[in-house]
């Protein structure tokens, strides 16, 4: 049995563990190399297996096996880069199905702060916003269940709106301010 059954759950509060070069990967190629890396180390233990995760984009088959088989206990189970879906989105559909959520708010753990405090430029703050997005959205692409949630600065009236109707485009479901 999932562990939320007999009714239908929303998850409100779920994060992905973005790889270091999430930002670069989704950014306009002409400032790509302007943006930061994301620094995953505030994440503490959270952060253990960057590494691993960064070079393979996925947990190994025998991990995957190893995690769908804490069934329910998923939930307990291990956090940060070693949990099953922290930043494969075929894995986050996986979990989605052993846990029993039927909808699931997505925000990333690290990234949206360049987009709101981070960078001190203020339009590549917004390029690091519109990456952001594009990485949410792609992120959510393969699973009408899982709702992306995009970040927006507000720092520039006029940029803000042209970014909420960029993430509004991409199918992004919420706006984080």
């Amino acid at each position: 049995m999932a562990y939320a059954s007999g009714r239908t759950f929303y998850d409100a509060d779920s994060h992905i563990m973005e790889l270091p070069d999430f930002l670069r990967t989704h950014a306009d190629p002409g400032r790509r190399d302007e943006l930061p890396l994301v620094d995953v180390g505030a994440g503490g233990r959270s952060s253990f297996g960057v590494e691993q995760a960064q070079a393979t984009r996925s947990h190994g088959p025998d991990r995957v096996a190893e995690l769908v088989g804490l069934g329910d206990g998923l939930i307990a189970g291990p956090k940060g880069y070693q949990a099953l879906g922290a930043f494969d989105p075929g894995e986050r559909s996986q979990a989605l199905d052993q846990l029993g959520f039927d909808r699931q708010l997505v925000f990333t753990t690290f990234a949206a702060a360049m987009a709101f405090y981070l960078i001190d430029d203020v339009e590549l703050r917004y390029e690091a916003a519109r990456a952001h997005n594009r990485a949410m959205a792609e992120f959510c692409a393969g699973d009408e269940r899982l709702m992306g949630v995009a970040a927006l600065p507000l720092d520039d009236p006029e940029a803000a709106l042209v970014e909420a109707r960029h993430a509004i485009s991409l199918g992004l479901a919420a706006v984080w301010v």
